[in-house]
């Protein structure tokens, strides 16, 4: 999906500067690891308020945002909270539990409280003054560090070493971290030819045959050939989704079981953390580099990175960037020809906001991508032709009172029976003009997809059809109206890129299926059309 910037004021309620100013010393750790807020922890009434996508993710527990109600939604291991905004009451496995103080959101920042959501998931919460730790009902998995838990009554039994996996330690060695060279791959790709266009490295992200690389590695080719460490290779020509801007692709192999590596938080690197890099440099397969974090935020030509001194070279691009625990935290992806040994590495909160939006098998070329139908001059119609007539003619359009921009990508399904259609907006103030009319009727948003079909089926005879329309921004403030999973740390602020609908209109049965929350499936609506 191409990128574009979309502003989006977000300010809400704002606290007395005494809150702040009593409570910047708060730490919050979980089993000894200290948790980096992008926002300061705040103490009212006793309860410490901490920022809510950071606890969550620090307590491994999934969590969904509904903007309308505004009621965060968590789970971990069975246990199921929601807790809505200025609410003195949060719900608990169908259970409505009384809190001491209202979650509430400050200056874009979405507060919720500590000590009711460590002890809703098993976890005891020790205070020591300022200093919060938060102990885990086990002993701590691999990816948060571990503990001396010889003073608790429960002690695992234990077990042989599984040599195909990282010990669970704080921090390893780096002949450790090589043994995840199973999950990072090395890739060649083709033309329509079969001739060899380019190489590059991959991640294994997960079990089921998702490989994720760097755009650039794959642009322009009809297929990809991947390779494992142990000579298993694959041959693919589909690919799951694509952030050009980003310059991240992800791609689906036909293997399952696959060793897949686990996901870190970029955002908590420090400057001079030791790291290492695994890819294929200049062919060289499964080359293991280390070094340390030159910089954490570097800004590339308008884009967030992380710099490292970690050697990469042409053919990395693509590959895995691991901290010393082991965990992915980012991308390897170019290198300034320099003697300083100047790289650059795509954060994981860019990866895991890539991962969120919505998946579907496609061809990877364009010379692939062929739709059968035709237009009205009676030539065929490719995802390309589309894609400059959607721009030269719908890329600005006055619908229903509003003045909208877009920009339009096309590709095909993998079938090549359908285009999908995906539209990225360049104003937050046309945006927020047009959420508003959304909020009045209900139908702002799903009336422009059925508007579009019906422009394509009109002019150009195209019936199959499918929209996805998407919000990019950089912002200064953590925009906490949206979901978590659309929001990514960049440079001193964050990138909002948010999938707010998708639809089609199913010409045959008479109806336009459409959703307004694309991270739930079994959100979809339907209306008849005249």
């Amino acid at each position: 999906m191409k990128k574009v910037i979309l502003l989006v004021l977000l300010l809400s309620m704002v606290l007395p500067a005494a809150v702040f100013g009593a409570s910047q010393e708060i730490s919050v750790s979980i089993d000894g690891v200290k948790l980096q807020f992008s926002s300061k922890p705040i103490q009212e009434n006793g309860t410490t308020l901490v920022p809510l996508r950071t606890i969550f993710e620090g307590l491994g527990a999934s969590v969904k945002w509904d903007a309308k109600t505004q009621t965060v939604k968590a789970s971990k291991n069975g246990v199921n909270i929601a807790i809505t905004m200025g609410q003195k009451f949060a719900i608990k496995d169908g259970n409505k539990i009384q809190l001491t103080t209202k979650p509430r959101t400050i200056l874009g920042v979405t507060y919720v409280p500590l000590r009711f959501i460590g002890e809703s998931f098993g976890s005891t919460i020790e205070v020591h003054g300022k200093e919060i730790n938060i102990v885990s009902p086990v002993p701590p998995s691999f990816e948060y560090g571990a503990k001396d838990n010889s003073a608790q009554t429960t002690t695992p039994p234990a077990q042989a070493p599984n040599p195909s996996t990282v010990p669970s330690t704080s921090t390893t060695s780096v002949q450790e971290i090589g043994k995840l060279s199973n999950r990072v791959v090395y890739i060649e790709t083709y033309d329509a030819s079969n001739k060899v266009l380019a190489s590059g490295s991959g991640v294994v992200i997960s079990s089921d045959g998702k490989i994720i690389t760097n755009y650039h590695v794959i642009d322009e080719a009809a297929s990809v050939k991947v390779e494992f460490n142990d000579q298993r290779s694959f041959t693919t020509s589909i690919i799951l989704s694509k952030d050009e801007s980003r310059d991240l692709a992800l791609l689906k192999i036909p293997a399952t079981n696959l060793a897949a590596v686990t996901m870190g938080d970029s955002t908590t690197l420090q400057l001079g953390e030791e790291v290492v890099a695994i890819g294929s440099p200049l062919g060289f397969k499964n080359s293991l580099t280390s070094g340390v974090i030159s910089q954490t935020s570097r800004n590339v030509q308008g884009q967030n990175y992380i710099q490292i001194s970690t050697p990469i070279d042409h053919g990395s691009s693509g590959g895995a960037l691991f901290n010393m625990k082991g965990e992915l935290v980012g991308i390897t992806s170019a290198l300034i020809e320099s003697s300083a040994s100047i790289n650059l590495a795509i954060p994981s909160s860019d990866v895991k906001a890539f991962l969120a939006k919505p998946q579907v098998e496609q061809k990877l070329s364009p010379s692939v991508q062929q739709k059968p139908s035709t237009g009205s001059t009676g030539k065929a119609m490719d995802s390309k032709a589309l894609e400059d007539y959607l721009n030269k003619n719908y890329g600005s359009l006055s619908f229903k009172g509003v003045d909208l921009d877009f920009d339009w990508d096309v590709m095909t399904s993998s079938d090549g029976k359908r285009f999908l259609i995906g539209g990225t907006m360049s104003d937050g103030m046309q945006w927020a003009d047009w959420a508003d009319k959304q909020e009045e009727n209900g139908m702002a948003f799903p009336s422009l997809i059925l508007y579009m079909s019906d422009e394509l089926k009109d002019k150009l005879h195209l019936t199959d059809t499918f929209f996805s329309l998407y919000l990019n921004v950089h912002l200064s403030k953590y925009p906490s109206s949206f979901p978590a999973e659309s929001i990514s740390r960049e440079g001193s602020g964050y990138r909002l890129d948010y999938n707010f609908i998708y639809g089609s209109v199913d010409y045959k049965s008479g109806y336009l299926f459409y959703n307004l929350d694309p991270t739930d499936e079994d959100s979809i609506q339907s209306v008849e059309i005249d």
